[in-house]
């Protein structure tokens, strides 16, 4: 698996992107059809104290994710982008597992 970090920030530390990376990690683990993660931490230009964003994208085959998360810290905004991606890959592992729904017809000869 790939992983890319963008920032706009430099107030990013290499604790926060160990620590995101050994998240996007586990949930590789989940799911081992995820190929691609890019996390992308960017403060917006607003007057309001929670301007510290995490945007996180995981590219599965077939599909993608995404999750976005604003707080007034980064290292809040990733755990919160994280802990809403770790839902939706359980999710899609849950509706990979189940049978897929057939269709059947009584034909009458």
């Amino acid at each position: 698996m790939t992983i890319e970090f963008f920032t706009t920030a430099g107030k990013v530390t290499e604790s926060m992107v160990s620590a995101t990376r050994n998240e996007m990690l586990r949930l590789s683990h989940i799911n081992k059809d995820i190929s691609r993660a890019e996390v992308i931490l960017k403060e917006e230009e607003i007057i309001e104290l929670e301007n510290k964003v995490c945007e996180i994208r995981l590219s599965i085959y077939g599909n993608n994710l995404m999750s976005y998360s604003r707080t007034d810290k980064f290292e809040k905004s990733i755990k919160e982008a994280i802990k809403e991606l770790k839902k939706m890959v359980k999710r899609q592992v849950k509706e990979k597992k189940m049978p897929r729904d057939e269709m059947t017809t009584t034909v009458k000869v």
